[in-house]
């Protein structure tokens, strides 16, 4: 009401006095304005200001010259040859030159221009010796130049090319190609070309983009001018970022020369509004601060920055008000003068009996805006939160209360220092703030729960200024990002289990390839020891060189086990298996290989159902626990907790395990092994599984690795969680079962038990490795047997169909070339299913034997097999046939 009086007023006083007339009638003033290149979007506020008449109603006719790439905007305005160009941040080099440039405005509040690579290149670090497309000179290609700088790459340490096309990045003939973000990515994208983008901001060198320059003859000759130029083209850039479409349709109709479709600039019209960042700077506006830390950016790049008079570098353009006053309504000020006085005292008149009812109103508005401003931020999902300089909680939203648990009467005043989870990271944070310019999007941070949990969160926030302009503190919202940290967690997990796994399948493969061929050089080391054993005499020392090579090759034959069973391949003797039972039996033992400085604590689960499972292989994997649990402890004291139970898993609980591949929803008996030793990292943890892998300085390496290959055979499944000083827990899980399981049938034979008499008939000894087959013959000829050899399966099939007759047994080897075992098996026993064949094997080949039980088959013996465990086995298989 109080503004209604002076209007009148003032109505009235000028309709007594000659109309003013506008300082802009008349011829309009021309001047130039130099483009930064060839016409498009990038230029787009320009071509408004002129179209609309927003340099028309400023007095000003401006031509555009259009610029290209041997064509210097900077240059032709220090000439004189133009009033006006686009330039970019390089202007504060040339002013440190002495060179009279004044910043007009910054239009673009970040640079445009970036660094495209081919995709494989991960880093700028990696362009070092690389090809790199430089289509201008320095000044122009600043930001590039300053970014490979960042990576201590500098124009020695590339070669630079004159010229190139997006279809060189795909043929190698560049390696990178200084472009700009709104035109380049387009074309690569269009041709379908792979690429990688290289940001300055995304490395902390957020620079000005596109800046309106002249020169400090313009502003002290014609200030007016200069006035009446900006505010034309901040009338331009606002009224073509509104309207986009129109834009570019006049873009096509008039300013065309580099024949863009409408998607091409629809694209660049996109990032370029990014790049202006209106919605949170006002069009144009440029920040001395930055400004200045833009060039102390540069210094540290090695371009020399000095003697800059900001004052006069930057332009402070003139209020709306102060032109209004110089240009219109000065000359006519001592009527105006009057015209006040009266309105003064027509508002003193009204003055006193509105000023008590306005304020009232006013501050029943206020409080009621803010009270509504204050509710919606409370019910947001993100919490907005405000701090001093000092970091301490001035004000903060409700969503704070669900996000960390605390009450917010209880976080205001608090430093913020104390919500965070580790030392130091407030620091850093706040330096990268700093190096942002004041601005920072998307700063990922881990705060504390007040249950002392992690709480990740990701911050946008700036700094925030008193009433008087002065730095004041910190203020921004605060985001939940807990779920996709766990989501990113899961994912890394998931690629790590993957990788172990496909690790764990490659080294099993090797161990289980290299235990079979070293159990067909034991077959011979240890049956030749054996035979010579036979015919030496009592006394001596060849019987007791002999008896040596014996019990080494025996030593072997125990590694090659180890690494059958680390491959999963291992030979055992399957039945149902009650654990508690297993465990009980063995606890003196296990008492005794952890030591007596440690307490072993035994918690079992009643009722447990059983596993099947070998009883030796479960105890040596219960061996192998207690050991690795001990010598976690370092020869110190601790505890040792050993639980037994019963755990229905699904498919979100093998997530975590590994050897998960074929395990399926159901109950699952644990034995859990957990220490209070030193712990291990992720590392460590990555490593333990792997063969001949040790953190102590004597040790085979193979524990860990067997009871991986133990757990495997049997179907089952390993959880490790470990924590460096907090000890390791170790969970094993075997399919329960839910009605008796049938056994595999082994060999069995007692070591001090008798060999059979002397034996009659032909046995065919089907194998393909020589010394196996030359140590088996002159076991079985010693025993009175005939022997006829074959070197493999095909072979071993003509043997015998020609002496069917004579043959009352064949020895046949499973794994061999040109025909397996199996396949050689079912082609003899389809012929004379009447004649026995005893399977031998360094594998357990489970299936396979299952298979050929099924279908008749006598017999199995494992390799290394001694003298006395290949007779047994030849005398079970044909009495087994006998009897059938």
């Amino acid at each position: 009401m109080r503004l209604l009086y002076p209007v009148i007023a003032l109505l009235f006083l000028l309709q007594f006095f000659p109309v003013v007339i506008s300082a802009h009638e008349g011829d309009l003033a021309p001047v130039k304005l130099h483009l930064k290149w060839k016409h498009q979007f990038q230029f787009a506020g320009y071509y408004a200001a002129i179209e609309k008449g927003f340099y028309a109603d400023e007095g000003l006719h401006v031509e555009l010259i259009e610029g290209g790439p041997d064509k210097s905007p900077t240059a032709a305005l220090l000439s004189g040859d133009v009033e006006f160009a686009v330039g970019n941040a390089s202007a504060v080099l040339d002013r440190s030159e002495s060179k009279p440039v004044v910043i007009l405005a910054s239009v673009f509040q970040h640079t445009a221009q970036v660094i495209y690579t081919r995709p494989e290149i991960s880093s700028l670090k990696d362009l070092k010796g690389k090809k790199i497309v430089m289509l201008q000179n320095g000044r122009r290609e600043l930001e590039a130049y300053a970014l490979l700088k960042k990576f201590n790459i500098h124009r020695s340490d590339f070669i630079s090319l004159p010229a190139g096309s997006a279809e060189d990045l795909v043929s190698g003939k560049i390696d990178a190609w200084p472009g700009y973000s709104s035109n380049e990515a387009f074309l690569f994208t269009q041709r379908k070309v792979p690429f990688r983008m290289f940001r300055p901001q995304d490395f902390g060198m957020d620079i000005y983009g596109d800046t309106l320059l002249t020169t400090e003859s313009v502003i002290n000759n014609q200030p007016e001018q200069a006035d009446a130029f900006y505010r034309a083209t901040i009338k331009g850039w606002e009224y073509a970022l509104g309207h986009v479409d129109e834009m570019i349709e006049l873009i096509r109709a008039k300013y065309d020369t580099q024949k863009r479709s409408h998607e091409y600039l629809k694209f660049e019209a996109d990032i370029i509004i990014g790049l202006v960042d209106a919605d949170l700077i006002p069009v144009g506006f440029s920040n001395i601060k930055r400004w200045q830390h833009i060039a102390d950016l540069f210094e540290e790049m090695g371009y020399p920055v000095a003697g800059v008079d900001w004052d006069k570098f930057i332009y402070r353009p003139q209020p709306p008000l102060a032109h209004l006053l110089n240009n219109h309504l000065y000359p006519y000020r001592f009527w105006i003068g009057i015209g006040l006085l009266l309105l003064l005292i027509m508002i003193l008149f009204t003055y006193n009996r509105q000023l008590h009812r306005g304020i009232r109103k006013r501050t029943h508005e206020l409080e009621e805006l803010s009270t509504e401003f204050r509710e919606i931020l409370d019910h947001m999902q993100d919490a907005y939160y405000r701090a001093d300089l000092d970091g301490k909680l001035i004000w903060v939203s409700a969503s704070a209360e669900r996000q960390l648990g605390y009450r917010r009467d209880a976080m205001i005043g608090r430093i913020l220092d104390d919500f965070y989870y580790e030392k130091g990271s407030r620091e850093r944070y706040l330096q990268a703030l700093e190096d942002s310019g004041g601005r920072l999007s998307h700063y990922e941070i881990c705060l504390k729960h007040k249950d002392g949990s992690r709480f990740w969160a990701e911050v946008n926030s700036h700094y925030w200024h008193d009433g008087e302009g002065e730095l004041a503190g910190v203020e921004g919202n605060v985001r939940d990002i807990n779920e996709r940290k766990r989501a990113q967690q899961e994912s890394e997990e998931l690629t790590g289990q993957l990788q172990q796994a496909q690790k764990m399948e490659s080294i099993g493969v090797l161990a289980g390839g290299i235990a079979h061929d070293f159990n067909n050089l034991l077959v011979g080391v240890m049956g030749n020891a054996e035979l010579a054993l036979l015919d030496a005499p009592e006394n001596g020392d060849m019987r007791h060189y002999l008896q040596q090579i014996f019990k080494a090759s025996s030593k072997g034959a125990d590694l090659v086990r180890q690494m059958l069973a680390y491959s999963g391949q291992g030979r055992f003797t399957m039945g149902e298996q009650n654990l508690n039972a297993v465990i009980r039996e063995v606890s003196e033992l296990l008492s005794t290989v952890i030591g007596r400085k440690i307490t072993l604590n035994m918690e079992f689960q009643d009722g447990l159902p059983k596993l099947q499972g070998d009883r030796n292989q479960l105890t040596q994997m219960l061996m192998n626990l207690m050991t690795n649990a001990a010598e976690s402890m370092e020869g110190k004291t601790g505890t040792v907790t050993l639980r037994t139970g019963v755990q229905y898993l699904t498919a979100s609980d093998f997530s975590r395990v590994y050897l998960k591949d074929d395990l399926k929803d159901g109950e699952y008996i644990f034995v859990e092994v957990q220490d209070s030793g030193c712990g291990m990292d992720s590392n460590t943890q990555k490593l333990i599984f792997d063969p001949f892998f040790t953190t102590k300085e004597t040790g085979s390496g193979l524990g860990l690795a067997a009871l991986l290959g133990i757990v495997r055979s049997h179907g089952g499944a390993l959880m490790l969680k470990s924590e460096v000083g907090a000890g390791s827990c170790f969970t094993i899980y075997f399919p329960a079962l839910a009605t008796t399981a049938i056994t595999d049938a082994e060999e069995a034979h007692l070591p001090g038990s008798e060999l059979p008499g002397q034996l009659q008939g032909t046995v065919l000894v089907v194998d393909d490795e020589e010394s196996v087959s030359d140590v088996a013959r002159r076991i079985l000829e010693r025993e009175g047997l005939n022997v006829i050899s074959a070197a493999n399966g095909e072979a071993g099939l003509e043997q015998f169909n020609k002496h069917a007759d004579e043959i009352s047994l064949v020895l046949l080897d499973l794994t061999m070339p040109v025909l397996d075992g199996e396949q050689t098996f079912r082609m003899m026993h389809a012929v004379h299913p009447e004649i026995p064949v005893l399977l031998s094997s360094g594998f357990s080949e489970t299936e396979a034997v299952s298979r050929l039980q099924q279908q008749g088959l006598a017999g199995f013996v494992r390799k290394p097999y001694t003298r006395n465990a290949l007779l047994h086995a030849v005398v079970e298989a044909r009495a087994k046939a006998t009897s059938s």
